[in-house]
């Protein structure tokens, strides 16, 4: 069993709820207390499907608003409240019944749905689902996304098609969509965004671009997206698009493609992929997501307390605890901030993963990175989580003073690497007058 295999099976402490990174057009974690559907509409080419679950004991309340899309005849609507009986689930077989008050005609937006259950307000869970389909049957699917997957981070859709007809197959056309979150604290100043994007082919090289200003509750479409950014005439398969904000605002940004052919009106769904983040573990645009409970690549020098990551002169330790999840590869490792780089074991640092008990899992004297080879160890598999229950969960990691550099404080930086995201190094306990190892 390896160093991180043994951190997953045995020093992973309790169930950590964190939440993902928005990966995908579905996910697992799917139950939140405010929920998004990225597009909603009731047009004579597509209607929707929903079905909303209270997986609750009781009964819950949602607050259901409307966002209506530039262009559209629809204005923002404060829906009917849903109420959803308890462990029951609550179907609407279109957007027009879940909305009555719709204006006539061809209507889209987005959808933001919100627990109000009295008593408790804003932490009751539920998930939704819906299905897009076009007169013949033709659609796609809509989950129900939670509103903190939605920020400011790099996102980029692929596999985007601008193709002509042929005598054996349809044209096919790509849509984008670009949302602003809308703002639920009255104390906020609305401010406008600009949404910048770039559209690639197959090859990588930029064929277009162009900026879409939007303010809070704004939900923009372009048609076409090749001809919308400007791209040369022709054929286009397996292009893609890059999205970032160009603007200080923060915005909370809703994007996604369809892919129509325009025979049937067949499309599908594709969720904008988070690719890169800013965030206060590592202020550079990473890969990950723009989240700091799940940032791929953590390089942090404090606690969230403001204590700086030092050993003082003599026989000090720090215990800190950081977050995985499984399966998952990692590496970590002690940085001399005078030099940016690895710190020697002349140094004075060592580093190890502890158990429970305070035994020694992974590193240990001398050592100065986890695993101490340059490649990153198997955390381990999900059977392997804490206590048996496939859950992800917390690690300690101990930075002692190795006696070998004694008699100078020793500032340090934690860095660590992993695939699937973890949290900062947080501190248990701080220059603690004990050598543990």
């Amino acid at each position: 069993m390896n160093t991180f295999t043994r951190i997953a099976a045995r020093v992973l402490l309790g169930a950590a709820a964190l939440l993902p990174a928005l990966t995908a057009a579905q996910t697992t974690d799917a139950y939140h207390s405010i929920q998004v559907f990225p597009v909603v509409v009731d047009t004579a080419s597509f209607t929707q499907r929903f079905n909303l679950q209270n997986n609750n004991d009781y009964d819950i309340d949602l607050r259901v608003n409307y966002y209506p899309a530039t262009g559209t005849t629809g204005v923002a609507i404060t829906c009917p409240h849903v109420f959803i009986n308890l462990a029951s689930e609550k179907v609407f077989t279109s957007l027009r019944a879940l909305c009555p008050a719709l204006p006539v005609g061809s209507q889209f937006g987005f959808l933001v749905l919100t627990d109000q259950t009295v008593g408790n307000p804003g932490v009751n869970t539920f998930s939704g689902f819906s299905r897009v389909s076009n007169p013949q049957g033709n659609g796609f699917s809509v989950e129900a996304f939670a509103a903190n997957q939605f920020n400011s981070a790099a996102f980029v859709v692929v596999g985007l098609r601008r193709l002509a007809a042929t005598p054996s197959s349809p044209s096919f056309q790509t849509n984008c969509f670009f949302a602003n979150m809308p703002l639920f604290d009255a104390g906020n100043t609305p401010a406008s965004t600009n949404v910048h994007y770039t559209l690639t082919d197959k090859f990588g090289s930029q064929i277009g671009a162009g900026d879409i200003p939007l303010m809070p509750g704004q939900f923009t479409r372009l048609l076409d997206i090749f001809a919308a950014a400007g791209a040369p005439a022709g054929d286009y398969d397996d292009g893609m698009i890059r999205i970032n904000f160009t603007t200080v605002s923060q915005a909370g940004l809703i994007n996604f493609c369809t892919v129509q052919d325009n025979t049937s009106f067949g499309a599908d769904f594709r969720i904008a992929k988070q690719t890169g983040g800013h965030t206060l573990f590592n202020p550079g645009l990473t890969p990950s997501a723009k989240d700091i409970l799940a940032v791929r690549d953590v390089l942090v020098d404090h606690d969230a307390l403001g204590r700086a990551f030092e050993i003082p002169p003599g026989v000090f330790s720090n215990t800190h605890v950081i977050y995985f999840r499984l399966p998952d590869y990692v590496s970590c490792e002690i940085i001399n901030p005078a030099t940016g780089l690895r710190a020697d074991p002349s140094y004075g640092l060592e580093i190890r993963s502890a158990g429970p008990a305070e035994e020694t899992y992974g590193g240990g004297n001398n050592a100065v990175a986890l695993p101490p080879s340059a490649a990153p160890g198997y955390l381990g598999d999900t059977q392997n989580g804490a206590n048996g229950e496939s859950a992800n969960g917390r690690a300690i990691i101990e930075v002692e003073d190795s006696e070998t550099n004694s008699a100078a404080n020793r500032p340090y930086k934690l860095h660590c690497r992993t695939g699937s995201g973890t949290t900062g190094y947080d501190m248990l306990r701080y220059k603690e007058p004990i050598g543990r190892f």
